[in-house]
């Protein structure tokens, strides 16, 4: 059954922030969903570079220069000053993820998922302060559609913490992507297909039922709707402050 009121663009901070952690389960074809996936997904014209781990978007925070808001995520889950230089020195936030953290995740703080939620709002706030392109691309979204990160494929125990997933939804563009190839192939250079691949499979996003947390989709509403508004997100600083984060060596204070 879908949520009798869905949170969107159009939703209250306060209302998006009560949100945070809860389950929801969207019918695709009851509500406005935008999903993203990879950095280059298209939805009605606008790339979507809404991922942690789209580069396009430096920030400086803590006297550092971040490539992305994944990296700096990613060294909120250590204490380990080596590890979260490790971290900084790859050039992506996929690098940092796929071959840092992946090498270190016997050494992930035990009590990371008490704060994680909090400890990412404020990161993606921290690159909405710091990159005007970033805060260009979330204005560019339209009010009242849902965003919603798309990880049916991932196999991360986080998957549907952050994301939601619609196995239905993905079959169906599997097809699709496989008709396209077929009909198209042969006539259009590889560029040329895999955007049209791209824009046609984006345009479809009204089957099954898309289900998980959503906490990067909430949280980037979230930080959309501050920027309208001009105010800061209720963000729980008792509890960061709490957590004792530090960032290379630096105890950060909230």
């Amino acid at each position: 059954m879908s949520n009798p009121t869905y949170l969107s663009t159009s939703s209250s901070v306060a209302e998006l922030v009560a949100s945070l952690g809860r389950e929801e389960r969207l019918v695709a074809s009851q509500h406005p969903v935008w999903c993203f996936k990879k950095v280059t997904d298209i939805v009605e014209g606008v790339e979507l570079r809404l991922s942690n781990m789209a580069g396009g978007y430096p920030f400086e925070f803590a006297g550092v220069n971040w490539a992305s808001s994944e990296q700096l995520y990613l060294c909120g889950e250590f204490t380990d000053e080596v590890i979260q230089r490790e971290l900084l020195s790859v050039i992506s936030g996929y690098a940092a993820k796929r071959f840092i953290k992946a090498k270190h995740k016997k050494e992930v703080r035990e009590d990371f998922p008490t704060f994680r939620l909090q400890w990412m709002l404020y990161v993606v706030w921290q690159k909405c302060l710091g990159s005007e392109a970033f805060r260009d691309k979330l204005l560019s979204i339209p009010d009242g559609v849902i965003l919603v990160e798309e990880t049916t494929l991932d196999t991360g125990g986080t998957a549907t913490v952050w994301g939601c997933k619609n196995p239905q939804l993905i079959a169906y563009r599997k097809e699709l992507t496989d008709r396209l190839k077929r009909w198209s192939g042969a006539n259009l250079t590889k560029k040329a297909l895999d955007l049209k691949i791209n824009i046609e499979t984006n345009k479809v996003r009204n089957i099954g039922e898309f289900v998980g947390q959503n906490n990067i989709g909430k949280i980037l509403m979230i930080c959309r709707r501050c920027l309208i508004e001009g105010i800061e997100p209720p963000i729980d600083r008792t509890l960061l402050n709490s957590a004792n984060i530090t960032i290379l060596g630096n105890h950060l204070t909230f």
